[in-house]
């Protein structure tokens, strides 16, 4: 449920961004190439937007101490060093190969350029969460959007470290 909360919007934007930029490249171009180029911009600039937002909502509330302009630039640094960490290498690996090469040869494989866009998005989610999701259990300290919430521990209450 974490990793639902924390990806869907996200995954809805760029689903949006991809499916909508290929359709659009491939009307106007005719080509698979341009096609599959747009997709993984398309995806890209949708995903981040999204996460990229979230990243600032969550990291402006944990600084809430702050005065505003140093709350807004603090809050801005964390959720850039957070993408980064979360989902940098597994930006790099899936827009430079994964993606582009799925979108391409997924209509020649099937024959039909929306099963094949189909089949590109999905074998490019399945490449991409599972490097995002190594980096964001891995590094989960160093990203934005984690809360304080009180825990248990031999019959003491201390502070624990939730994800949002």
């Amino acid at each position: 449920m974490e990793w639902v909360r924390r990806y869907l919007p996200c995954e809805i934007a760029g689903t949006v961004g991809e499916l909508g930029g290929a359709a659009v490249a491939y009307w106007l171009t005719g080509s698979m190439a341009a096609a599959a180029i747009t997709a993984t911009v398309g995806a890209s600039a949708g995903y981040y937007a999204a996460a990229y937002t979230s990243a600032v909502r969550w990291a402006y509330r944990e600084y809430n101490g702050r005065p505003r302009p140093a709350r807004l630039v603090v809050a801005n640094l964390f959720a850039v060093r957070s993408v980064a960490i979360e989902f940098g290498p597994a930006e790099l690996i899936d827009s430079i190969a994964i993606r582009p090469l799925a979108y391409y040869f997924g209509p020649m494989i099937f024959g039909n350029v929306a099963a094949g866009w189909i089949f590109g998005k999905l074998l490019s989610d399945i490449g991409f969460y599972a490097l995002a999701i190594v980096s964001y259990e891995r590094f989960n300290g160093l990203l934005a959007g984690r809360r304080t919430t009180t825990k248990e521990v031999g019959g003491e209450s201390v502070p624990a470290v939730a994800m949002a």
